[in-house]
């Protein structure tokens, strides 16, 4: 232990020293008696999914440090030198666990939560069409439909052609409006058919049928589906028709992002700000799909113990609110370098999608709140938002987007994927130019076919790949080839049948890949392979989950990162029963994952339930590992998650983490989107975790230390 602890105290210093030194670089560039530059520090979830881990090979440090991204997560791995004039150590955390602070992302939570978006196909006697719905988990497998629109494309008479919009009610069941059904808008992924006797419930306001909007009802009655107008028109499949429902490609899965001005300087709270895309239809002066918030460093009510936040204000502020577009934005933000502009994809529930480049305005008409939101541009705002569809044609071929865009910084690209779910599913890879490099509108330079829903992509520098995951169950890569793509590479089949499309994580440092399937038929797995995909290795973590797409992305602990110590990988896995459970995997000496996880394991949760990715982050400041992680229900640790949706604390500093009622945690309204941690300052309100809630649409701010 002594000697294991004179290594990270070495270790340590090293990395101080080498940063004092990057910091120093940066401030010397600049001519004697000049305005100093500051050092602006992006996290987003691009940090959680290139990750850089320390090599003692020289050769593979000099490549990776020519990756612009390198220095960028340099700088988040050791926050450390971030602040230099500012005291480090551990602060009080003495007080009743609770928020820092929470924000309402909604005035309507239940249409616009973090939960996943269901599409569905159907093709019902002579009437075809598909779908897409949001929902909110309702628990034991069943979620509520809040949100939706349902476009009939073909059927007997052509009177029932056009889009419905899904009419709000249930779980329980409730009449129509012409009291023509009694519906429920209850889905059940893991049954087929997954709706019930009540089903979902639409309507036509363009269409009317004895002076009330048409409705109309797709429910179940046994194995038969049933697909019934008010207008007495009632088909019922028989035989080979049916309705195919299967999760969006992200799942709900989303992630805020923060941007830090200056790593140089003094935490500011005017221009540090986190930014989150809301999954709701924007308004002028009304819903935002985009929010950003300043002033982070502040509590929310009276401050324990006397203490005085770095921000003194009540709580964040809205720095910007914007509605841009008319739809949601269900997915990660990206930020520039520089802070100054956002990109993100902007989702029709009709079924088309936009690549948006948005200039953060500067004026003081940027909107108020989360529900006080301006359309970039009006109204004072001198924001400027550029988009493009993201169509393969210009627009004939329509394409949706729930996933986030990956920021090629140094080439100014951004890579983007689309999906179809009709005729068996299908979908685009964009690469995007004119992005973060400054006023042009952002083009498609080049789009090519994927023959199965792709996943968010993610490029790796090092090799020139774009990879995904499929749902086909395929890590699949394109290799950027300049001003066109070579053809799409698709991995062999690792998951057949899976439902789940996540982003990989790649090794950029060892060039290994990692992904996550909820199936393979019988187990979830994560899966390690190299970039050039010669190989792979698929680790067991529980069962096949059929009624969630967990697990979700992996994390690893601070050995794996520094080189020094046991590197370890954990995951949210599944359990008996569909509990969400924690597990580890080791690597053998040549760095390639052990073929089964370790014996000890964790369940999160004392029933079925979800849960969010796994989040690690190493408190220089108090010498502990942390992992991170919120399930959507049931939380184990009952005597502060409250039986229900948490985010939990779990120090892995000396390797596997006890989990049990007395755990720290913090309750969460059904589970977390992603997770970005902060700092490990000892500033005051300066050494946190931010998340939002998946229901109730929340943004939280809490301390790592105690979850308050």
């Amino acid at each position: 232990m002594r000697a294991r602890m004179h290594s990270f105290y070495k270790l340590s210093i090293a990395a101080v020293v080498f940063g004092m030194v990057m910091i120093s670089s940066v401030l010397m560039a600049a001519e004697p008696g000049s305005p100093h530059v500051p050092v602006g520090v992006v996290s987003d979830w691009t940090n959680r999914h290139v990750l850089y881990p320390e090599s003692k090979d020289a050769a593979v440090m000099a490549r990776i440090q020519k990756d612009p991204r390198w220095q960028q997560n340099w700088y988040l791995r050791h926050k450390e030198t971030w602040w230099p004039d500012h005291r480090r150590g551990p602060r009080d955390d003495n007080k009743a666990r609770d928020r820092d602070w929470s924000v309402s992302l909604s005035s309507s939570p239940l249409t616009s939560g973090f939960e996943p978006v269901f599409n569905f196909s159907f093709t019902i006697g002579p009437d075809t069409g598909y779908g897409s719905l949001i929902t909110t988990d309702i628990g034991n497998g069943a979620f509520l439909a809040t949100a939706g629109t349902l476009t009939v494309t073909g059927g007997s008479s052509g009177y029932d052609l056009g889009t419905y919009l899904l009419y709000p009610g249930g779980p329980g069941e409730v009449l129509s409006p012409t009291g023509f059904f009694l519906y429920d808008n209850i889905i059940y992924p893991s049954v087929v058919p997954w709706v019930d006797n009540g089903g979902l419930f639409f309507v036509c306001n363009e269409i009317e049928y004895n002076g009330y909007p048409l409705e109309l009802n797709i429910y179940s009655v046994g194995s038969d589906i049933l697909f019934y107008l008010d207008n007495g028109y009632n088909d019922t499949a028989t035989g080979g028709e049916s309705l195919t429902g299967t999760v969006a490609p992200g799942g709900g899965q989303t992630s805020p992002a923060k941007y830090v001005f200056d790593v140089t300087a003094a935490p500011s709270c005017t221009n540090d700000y986190v930014v989150i895309g809301i999954p709701a239809a924007p308004a002028s002066g009304g819903q935002a799909n985009i929010l950003g918030m300043n002033n982070l460093y502040s509590y929310q009510g009276t401050p324990p113990h006397g203490l005085t936040p770095e921000c003194t204000t009540n709580g964040p502020t809205t720095m910007f609110a914007y509605a841009s577009g008319s739809g949601q934005v269900p997915a990660g933000v990206a930020i520039s370098w520089n802070g100054k502009q956002l990109a993100y994809i902007e989702n029709l529930l009709t079924g088309s999608s936009y690549f948006h480049v948005l200039t953060i305005g500067t004026t003081a008409n940027e909107g108020t709140s989360a529900t006080a939101a301006v359309v970039p541009g009006t109204g004072g705002s001198n924001a400027v938002d550029q988009s493009v569809l993201l169509s393969p044609d210009g627009g004939t071929t329509n394409q949706s987007s729930t996933n986030s865009v990956f920021v090629n910084y140094a080439a100014g690209v951004a890579y983007a994927t689309t999906f179809s779910t009709l005729n068996g599913g299908s979908g685009y890879l964009y690469k995007i130019g004119n992005v973060f490099n400054g006023s042009a509108a952002p083009t498609i330079i080049w789009s090519i076919a994927i023959n199965s829903p792709p996943s968010t992509p993610v490029y790796d520098w090092v090799s020139n790949k774009i990879f995904f995951t499929d749902a086909s169950g395929r890590i699949d890569y394109v290799t950027d080839n300049g001003a066109s793509p070579s053809v799409v590479a698709y991995g062999a089949v690792l998951a057949p049948g899976t439902t789940s499309q996540y982003p990989v994580l790649i090794d950029s440092s060892n060039q290994m890949v990692y992904a996550t399937f909820n199936s393979n038929g019988i187990n979830a797995v994560v899966v390690q392979a190299p970039t050039s995909m010669a190989s792979s290795v698929s680790v067991p973590v529980g069962t096949a989950n059929t009624v969630y797409t967990a697990p979700y992305s992996p994390d690893f602990n601070n050995a794996w990162y520094t080189g020094t110590g046991t590197p370890l990988m954990y995951v949210a896995g599944t359990g008996a029963g569909a509990l969400p459970t924690l597990y580890s995997v080791g690597f053998n000496a040549s760095g390639v994952l052990n073929s089964s996880a370790n014996a000890t394991t964790a369940a999160l949760t004392s029933g079925t339930a979800d849960s969010s990715a796994v989040t690690e982050f190493y408190n220089a400041a108090l010498g502990k590992d942390y992992l991170f992680v919120g399930v959507t229900n049931y939380c184990i640790a009952v005597n502060e998650g409250g039986n229900a949706g948490c985010v939990m604390s779990l120090d892995i500093t000396d390797g596997f983490p006890t989990v049990n009622a007395n755990t720290i945690a913090l309750a969460a309204a059904g589970g977390t989107s992603g997770i970005i941690v902060d700092n490990d300052s000892s500033v005051t309100e300066a050494a946190n975790i931010y998340y939002a809630t998946k229901t109730a649409a929340t943004m939280v701010k809490a301390t790592q230390t105690g979850l308050n």
